[in-house]
């Protein structure tokens, strides 16, 4: 099937590590310009070069996305190198490990400072990067916007700190609204809830204590029997960008390997 992506820039903020990796290998493999950001310059320079040892074509930026500064250095950059651009994909980061307080989970144990960094890190980076690239894509008439989310947004839970799973409903939301209000201009806009991935990320999380369930308790709850693969994150945000996926916007769609029990 021909996505359509050949020549088409993408950015993908979050792209050097775990699911963000998996989805700038993609579409790099599906023919797009990669400008992938991260906060650790030895992983943004690892991510690049596997790209560009298997023949695509992509730029590193270390920036961090939770800042406006960082926001803008990334597109920025991606106008340098490649133009103004088409797909903006945003792996926003969090929750952190804390193995020593379990940091929020539990609403007492909330801080108003934590709930506004989650804000910041989940909201407010979307935002910024959206500002910056929307302009270009409505005068473009073409353009795709994607947030990797997290499961925790249909079923909020206790076992993983509370702000990070509250939080990421208003990303859903202002996604959904976004494909309201652009959609007459060529652009859409979707959140991927995502299941349990096998990441770097996941794996330190998982080692910390932060989370109370376990890498078994996992498994066992999975259908498919085992964890996602970051390139099975790739292929679903490959397809949401291409032209074949023109019509399907506003959604949250959930990629989890069944494990998610409600029927919508």
């Amino acid at each position: 099937m021909d996505l359509g992506l050949s020549g088409k820039i993408a950015i993908v903020a979050g792209g050097s590590r775990g699911c963000g990796r998996g989805v700038a290998e993609e579409l790099s493999r599906e023919g797009a310009r990669v400008v992938l950001s991260g906060r650790l310059a030895d992983k943004v320079h690892e991510a690049v070069e596997a790209i560009r040892e298997s023949g695509g074509e992509a730029i590193g930026v270390v920036a961090d996305m939770t800042t406006e500064a960082g926001c803008a250095t990334i597109v920025d950059a991606a106008q340098r190198a490649y133009g103004d651009c088409q797909m903006l994909v945003v792996n926003s980061p969090g929750p952190f490990p804390d193995p020593v307080t379990n940091r929020g989970r539990g609403f007492d144990n909330c801080a108003d400072d934590v709930f506004s960094e989650t804000h910041r890190n989940f909201v407010m980076s979307q935002v910024w990067l959206a500002r910056a690239v929307i302009p270009a894509m409505r005068s473009d008439g073409w353009g795709r916007l994607v947030n990797i989310g997290s499961i925790a947004m249909k079923t909020p839970h206790l076992e993983d700190p509370m702000p990070a799973v509250n939080t990421r409903v208003a990303v859903a939301a202002l996604m959904k609204s976004l494909a309201q209000e652009f959609g007459p201009y060529g652009i859409t806009a979707n959140t991927i809830a995502t299941g349990p991935f096998d990441s770097e990320l996941s794996r330190e999380y998982r080692a910390s204590g932060t989370g109370v369930k376990t890498a078994e308790w996992y498994r066992a709850m999975l259908p498919v029997g085992r964890w996602g693969r970051p390139e099975e994150m790739g292929a679903l945000v490959a397809f949401l960008c291409s032209t074949r996926a023109s019509f399907l916007t506003g959604e949250t769609i959930r990629i989890d390997g069944g494990y998610t029990k409600s029927l919508f």
